[in-house]
């Protein structure tokens, strides 16, 4: 065989050397395409951020202690993995956010020098994955604290975390607002409805009206919908849409006199048990022949959402001050089919129902509320870690646990994770020896006070999500 034929075998082989490599990813689909994330054992999700770089993981109940207890965790870092269930390697998480059935992923894909983020939808049931058009990535500027949604109660105010709102409805649609830039040049806030969530496609649809910039919204169970929007300007509002797409006129956020002094404010907006609900501060009113009239203090009015505008309803008799005592996000909760304020003035608890004009009242209660444990509402204390339970009834406080606080005095607590009726899942820098450098790691202590250490060397921890709440 001469050496030109020699040469061309050799480019043969090559060629079918590279056509098998080429068909056997083709028999494989998309290899290296992400299809599912193992989350479905997981009861918490976590990013860590180490010397390595980010890392995300899970707590679930040990595979060897299958018991009741809660005590009985471990922590595993999650795989990315395609059709075939091999692990993707390139993966690596930037942030999550809790949507409901979904979790959404945003990772970051190193492949040599190039580096790109994709956002995925992962169902939380078994973990599968939709690509999400980065375009669509839910906007944290969308959030407004006037206008409260009760999704919060997903978030544990225990520890600091940046807030989207994100909602299912009863047809497992999700809402939530997004940046779209415009050929003006102007990026706004737009509320979208996301439906039809399959590895083929995504459905977007508008809801917010077309020029309107929304900033924070909700929704009640039927699906109608109200948000505010020109948050940046003096023009501040609000509309109501109808499940059927037709809006409202705008709402003021801000009423004034005919000499630009304020007279009316929405102080709060929240879904109340049969409609939307409103706090309305008011300074004075306007008699018939136009006259005005200043009332000698601020007066506060429950508010009612009739045909696309508020409606007053009954004066709340709160007394109202600077210290910050207004509904939040912070100290109003949904819990059995109630929405509960715990109003707070002058070293005073108050459980105030607003869950609509007729069950209103005001009952006194020794603690301050601030967190809802599977439907029920309690105060933790991550100081003295105290876990009482309040009875939205009668507003009585019963104690759950009082933990020895000696037994974690080699710790500095960073965040509280998860608190629940028998343990409190923390992250911490512990300290086990004098002059030692501080070790971070993520551990559990139940009612036995005994420390479990779940995850050592564990880094920073951010982006807690309580996957089954």
């Amino acid at each position: 065989m001469n050496k030109v034929n020699q040469f061309l075998l050799w480019i043969l082989s090559i060629t079918m050397v590279m056509w098998s490599c080429d068909n056997k990813i083709d028999d494989k689909g998309k290899a290296g395409t992400l299809k599912r994330m193992d989350i479905a054992e997981a009861k918490l999700l976590f990013i860590a951020s180490l010397d390595s770089g980010k890392r995300l993981y899970g707590i679930k109940k040990s595979s060897m202690l299958r018991s009741e207890s809660d005590s009985n965790d471990e922590i595993y870092e999650i795989n990315y993995l395609d059709e075939n269930v091999e692990q993707v390697e390139e993966f690596t998480p930037s942030y999550l956010l809790d949507a409901g059935d979904y979790l959404i992923a945003v990772l970051k894909r190193v492949d040599g020098w190039f580096v790109e983020e994709k956002a995925y939808f992962v169902k939380k049931s078994d973990g599968s994955v939709y690509e999400l058009q980065n375009e669509y990535i839910p906007s944290y500027s969308g959030y407004d604290e006037l206008i409260f949604n009760y999704n919060f109660n997903k978030r544990s105010v225990m520890y600091n975390d940046n807030y989207i709102n994100i909602v299912n409805d009863k047809n497992n649609n999700l809402y939530y607002t997004a940046i779209r830039c415009l050929s003006d040049g102007s990026c706004p806030d737009i509320l979208y409805q996301v439906s039809s969530i399959t590895s083929a496609s995504i459905n977007f649809k508008q809801i917010s009206e077309v020029n309107d910039r929304v900033h924070g919204w909700c929704m009640d169970d039927a699906g109608n919908m109200i948000y505010s929007f020109n948050i940046w300007t003096e023009d501040r509002r609000m509309r109501y849409r109808s499940v059927d797409g037709s809006f409202s006129e705008p709402i003021p956020v801000i009423k004034k006199t005919n000499w630009d002094a304020p007279d009316e404010v929405y102080r709060f907006v929240w879904k109340g048990s049969d409609g939307f609900m409103a706090l309305l501060q008011c300074w004075g009113e306007y008699n018939s022949d136009g006259g005005y009239t200043d009332f000698p203090n601020p007066r506060h009015y429950l508010m009612k959402m009739e045909n696309g505008q508020f409606v007053k309803k009954r004066e709340l008799l709160l007394e109202f001050g600077y210290g910050g005592n207004y509904p939040s996000s912070a100290n109003v909760f949904y819990v059995k089919g109630q929405v509960i304020f715990n109003h707070y003035w002058g070293g005073t608890a108050t459980l105030v129902d607003i869950s609509n004009e007729n069950s209103y009242r005001e009952i006194n209660c020794s603690v301050v509320a601030n967190i809802v444990i599977n439907d029920e509402l309690y105060n933790f204390d991550k100081n003295n870690l105290s876990l009482t339970h309040i009875n939205i009834s009668n507003g009585s406080a019963t104690p759950v646990f009082v933990l020895d606080k000696s037994a974690l005095s080699d710790y500095h607590i960073s965040n509280i994770m998860d608190v629940t009726e028998n343990s409190v899942t923390f992250s911490a820098y512990r300290f086990s020896l004098i002059g030692q450098n501080q070790k971070p790691v993520v551990a559990k202590i139940g009612l036995d006070n005994v420390v479990t250490i779940l995850q050592d060397n564990s880094g920073d921890i951010s982006d807690v999500i309580i996957r089954n709440p």
